[in-house]
């Protein structure tokens, strides 16, 4: 019962901690102009830590995954080396969502083009993905891994610098 209490309580915790998020993090960028991107990945990675947190923790009250948890520890290096091996892919896209949020090759409400096939605007930049919404109002999901190694025109961008250029 307690294991369910738990399960229940992250979720009912996370949507309340992404209604508020969403909230704020729209007046923020209301009220003072700036990029969507950096709050709307700080939220994502955010609601993952909490449902992590509160999955492990509801894991760890039932008696019978004790055990389980005890004899996972004693196999923690093989365990790792095979998490590792088996989430090569989802740490390359999430490393490449971090590197994308940092450097902004593009940002959300970009309009960029990705192997000169795929045109569109940048709705949301998660943990795992980027979804672009194309000319005929698609919504493509991208894994930041395939975002992190393609070249990428930014239209937007490249329209913000000629505005700002001047006389030399």
């Amino acid at each position: 019962m307690l294991f369910l209490g738990i399960i229940g309580a992250t979720i009912i915790v996370a949507a309340a901690f992404n209604f508020f998020l969403n909230r704020a993090i729209k007046r923020t960028i209301t009220k003072l102009e700036a990029d969507p991107t950096n709050y709307q990945f700080l939220k994502h990675f955010l609601i993952g830590l909490i449902y992590l947190v509160g999955v492990g923790w509801a894991f760890l009250v039932l008696p019978m995954f004790q055990t389980v948890a005890h004899t996972l520890l004693t196999g923690a290096g093989i365990v790792a080396l095979v998490a590792g091996l088996a989430s090569q892919q989802a740490l390359s896209n999430i490393t490449s969502g971090i590197f994308i949020v940092i450097f902004k090759p593009f940002r959300i409400h970009d309009r960029i083009t990705i192997r000169d096939k795929l045109t569109g605007t940048v709705e949301d930049i998660t943990l795992r993905h980027t979804v672009i919404r194309d000319l005929d109002n698609n919504r493509i999901i991208v894994p930041n891994s395939v975002m992190g190694s393609e070249i990428i025109l930014n239209a937007s961008q490249s329209e913000t610098a000629e505005k700002h250029q001047g006389p030399i």
